[in-house]
């Protein structure tokens, strides 16, 4: 009778055990290992490498789990049989399965989800150990199951919009935390068309004028940098920065022409994603681009704080007589 218990004892503690560590492995995502990696968490490192290459152990740990529930429901049949008769061996494995699925299965996976992130850490080196000396067996079995294994994105879009928004009503995202992460994702299908400024609205200058021929139009503009055309907005050849006009405003330079101040315009497509425009802005260090139409005429004008507002809300200064330039275009349309 002895020997029945120590059997069922060993057998159940085996399977719970490795089918703990089959539902942690499963339930901590790669990134999160990678995040406990740059802690320098103990057991980080051989997490990463399992869940890198999770279909190696996960077949190491199946090799153990049903070694443990196929050898030890035989050893329970034989030593039943012995103690109890051959009668009561359908009882007894009746009972066993129970067990098994109780004890072997459904709690020790429920403690695996919500213990993955210690489970797995503990599992990772022993794991990674034990798929080394296994590895021919382990090898044989991906060979066989090869056809029928896929390669998966680890997380998709769509996904992390899901987890945002169900962390929020957790309550463990912030509202605007997850608008945030559902308007950088919006980055990419908006173009430089969507959010600039239209042709119609810009405010520019003559290339040819000088300060004290537009000294008015100079103190009553609302942007710091303003587009210097030729003949009209289609000969966009520079940009002129207000601070300096009325730094030689004030120093009695009314004479020098509007073109001594300008610098090099830079432009861009209508059709460039808003997610290209930030990084573009940064690389170039500037804030203005000219937005130019597939026929190579101004379309419009847009600023790094044009990206920026489709990220945090419009940004509003005390001297915007609008807050979205773009309506203003459209009230002015016949």
């Amino acid at each position: 009778m002895q020997a029945l218990i120590f059997v069922v004892l060993i057998v159940l503690s085996g399977s719970a055990l490795f089918s703990g560590i089959e539902a942690a492995l499963f339930s901590i995502s790669l990134s999160r290992a990678k995040v406990l990696a740059e802690q320098k968490k103990k057991g980080s490192a051989a997490l990463v490498a399992v869940k890198e290459n999770i279909r190696r152990p996960i077949t190491a740990i199946v090799i153990f789990n049903n070694t443990f529930n196929i050898i030890g429901s035989i050893m329970v049949g034989v030593i039943a049989s012995r103690i109890f008769g051959s009668g009561w061996i359908g009882v007894i494995s009746a009972i066993f399965t129970f067990l098994i699925i109780i004890l072997g299965e459904i709690i020790p996976k429920t403690l695996g989800e919500n213990y993955a992130e210690a489970i797995s850490l503990f599992a990772a080196t022993p794991l990674i150990a034990s798929t080394k000396i296994f590895s021919p067996i382990i090898w044989i079995i991906e060979k066989i199951t090869l056809p029928f294994a896929s390669k998966n994105k680890i997380v998709s879009e769509e996904e992390i919009r899901i987890l945002s928004h169900l962390g929020h009503l957790e309550g463990s995202i912030e509202k605007d935390e997850k608008e945030m992460i559902q308007k950088v994702f919006r980055l990419n299908d908006l173009t430089a068309e969507d959010i600039m400024t239209p042709r119609t609205v810009i405010e520019a200058l003559e290339y040819d004028k000088t300060l004290d021929e537009t000294e008015d139009e100079i103190y009553a503009l609302n942007h710091s940098r303003l587009p210097v055309y030729k003949e009209d907005l289609d000969d966009i050849v520079g940009i002129a920065h207000q601070r300096n006009l009325l730094i030689a405003i004030g120093r009695d330079q009314g004479k020098k022409k509007i073109s001594e101040f300008e610098e090099p315009p830079i432009y861009v497509s209508e059709k460039m994603k808003a997610d290209e425009l930030l990084p573009f802005f940064q690389k170039r260090r500037c804030h203005l681009a000219i937005v130019r139409d597939e026929f190579g005429g101004t379309s419009g004008v847009v600023t790094l704080e044009d990206v920026l507002e489709q990220l945090v809300g419009e940004i509003v200064d005390e001297t915007d007589e609008e807050i979205d330039m773009r309506i203003k275009a459209r009230k002015l349309k016949p």
